[in-house]
């Protein structure tokens, strides 16, 4: 074992500066994706536009400013001069200008006031635009199934909700935001009591994005996921278990029975086992993973009833096909879970062996056959050694080396397979969740999913590096 400390150390360090890699290349792809992981709960009842300014600015995304606007900040403009205005009613207006486009922008106030003996209510509209638009060609729509006529390209939105974004009435905030209040009564002044308060919040610099998002990255505060409307991280808590367990248990079984039976048939070849193992290895070696899956889900549960059709488990539900209706191990026994866990894993987990298994006992074979040529090996027996001792000791462990490689290759493969198997297996795991985000474009789940699974190819990585050198000490001591 001389020179395996040196060797784990500089694998780690080579390990970390690929996980840097990996994640600054997730941080771009979703930097040249259009808008932000917060837009998905813009017009979201669920949440006020402040609690989406704020996690904005905690996952360092944007700053967050409030301004505050009174009567003074708004000029009386005729009625005459906007198109489709009421000539009965009095207008005012205001108009925001930023430095960089805010990517939220709401604001509340006070709606009403006595004016004489009457209370009015205020109408507010918006407006947003790169450049300054004169009022006379912004059409005021006073209802938002109003039509437009098509000879104005511009209009006003009714802002009936006070205390949102105005992204919830169909305006993204740009370079300058129109604000018009309407007065139902003719020639009424604003109320000097009129009080504004405008929350907005702008990019940071892309530089301390770029920096925020390592940190909340490696610390694992992933945001909150718009689907669940729970932080990410909680999600991915129960989910990745899930996919350690399936992918996990089939790459172990997988090796366990492929080294073995890869070894036996190269050592006994010629005979009709090796023909019977090739043949069988070589009909699930080139068959596509998704079609083995249908056909087995459509014969063992559709068909026959023998395995559950969907799900990773039956979580206490007893109806009809779950494991209690079926296996007879209700809720309340003490190997209900361990049951339920199992028997919905064996149908996803054969499939994965049977495909994987294939490869493995190919290239053992291959790489036994090779390794049974060599000098050392005609030495071995020369010496009188036992067969068990000559090929399990001196020709597997040689032979490994490659078997070893192609671990990481199963792994990559395992891992990406994932996202399509537990889609057709409904087994809600990693990479279930990251094609549910893609769809829902739930930006936060897919790039912390995403990097989830860039740890586990990289941790699968650094296991082979380490059995590599365990294996031959040329590698760990070069």
């Amino acid at each position: 074992m001389a020179g395996l400390g040196p060797y784990l150390v500089k694998r780690t360090i080579q390990a970390v500066i690929t996980i840097f890699v990996v994640t600054s290349l997730i941080w771009a792809l979703f930097e040249a994706m259009p808008g932000d992981p917060t837009d998905q709960f813009f017009g979201n009842p669920n949440y006020k536009a402040e609690d989406i300014a704020n996690m904005a600015v905690s996952f360092g995304l944007a700053d967050k400013y409030i301004e505050h606007l009174t009567a003074k900040d708004f000029t009386q403009v005729p009625a005459s001069e906007i198109p489709n205005a009421n000539q009965q009613f009095t207008y005012y207006y205001t108009i925001l200008k930023y430095n960089t486009n805010p990517r939220a922008l709401s604001f509340t106030m006070n709606e009403t006031y006595q004016y004489g003996n009457k209370t009015v209510q205020y109408g507010v509209y918006v407006f947003s635009s790169s450049e300054k638009v004169p009022l006379n060609q912004i059409y005021l729509q006073n209802s938002s199934t109003a039509p437009v006529p098509p000879q104005y390209k511009y209009h006003w939105y009714v802002y009936d909700k006070l205390g949102r974004s105005i992204q919830s009435v169909g305006v993204l905030p740009k370079k300058y935001d129109y604000i018009l209040i309407e007065i139902p009564l003719k020639n009424v002044p604003i109320s000097s009591h009129m009080k504004i308060a405008l929350l907005y919040v702008t990019d940071k610099p892309m530089v301390e994005r770029y920096l925020y998002f390592l940190k909340d990255m490696f610390t694992f505060n992933f945001g909150i996921s718009s689907i669940y409307h729970q932080p990410v991280s909680n999600i991915l808590a129960q989910r990745v278990p899930r996919t350690l367990l399936w992918f996990g248990l089939a790459t172990i079984l997988t090796y366990a029975i492929g080294i073995p039976l890869g070894t036996y048939i190269a050592w006994r070849r010629g005979g009709a086992a090796e023909g019977a193992v090739i043949g069988t290895s070589l009909f699930f070696y080139n068959m596509p993973s998704f079609w083995l899956a249908l056909v087995f889900l459509w014969i063992f549960s559709y068909s026959l009833g023998w395995t559950p059709i969907n799900g990773f488990a039956s979580q206490g539900y007893t109806g009809i096909g779950s494991t209690c209706a079926t296996l007879g191990i209700c809720p309340g026994n003490p190997f209900y879970a361990v049951v339920d866990y199992g028997w919905h894993l064996i149908l996803p987990l054969t499939v994965i062996v049977l495909l994987g298994v294939a490869g493995v006992i190919l290239l053992q074979r291959t790489s036994m056959l090779e390794t049974l040529g060599e000098d050392y090996i005609l030495t071995a027996k020369a010496k009188g050694l036992p067969e068990k001792v000559v090929r399990n000791k001196h020709a597997r462990r040689n032979a490994e080396l490659p078997i070893i490689t192609s671990f990481v290759l199963a792994l990559a493969y395992a891992i990406g397979g994932a996202v399509i198997l537990e889609q057709i297996f409904s087994y809600y795991g990693v990479g279930y969740t990251y094609l549910q985000a893609l769809f829902a474009q739930d930006y936060f789940l897919a790039g912390a999913t995403l990097f989830i699974i860039s740890l586990l190819v990289i941790g699968g990585n650094i296991i082979a590096d380490i059995l590599y050198g365990v294996l031959d000490p040329r590698v760990r001591l070069q």
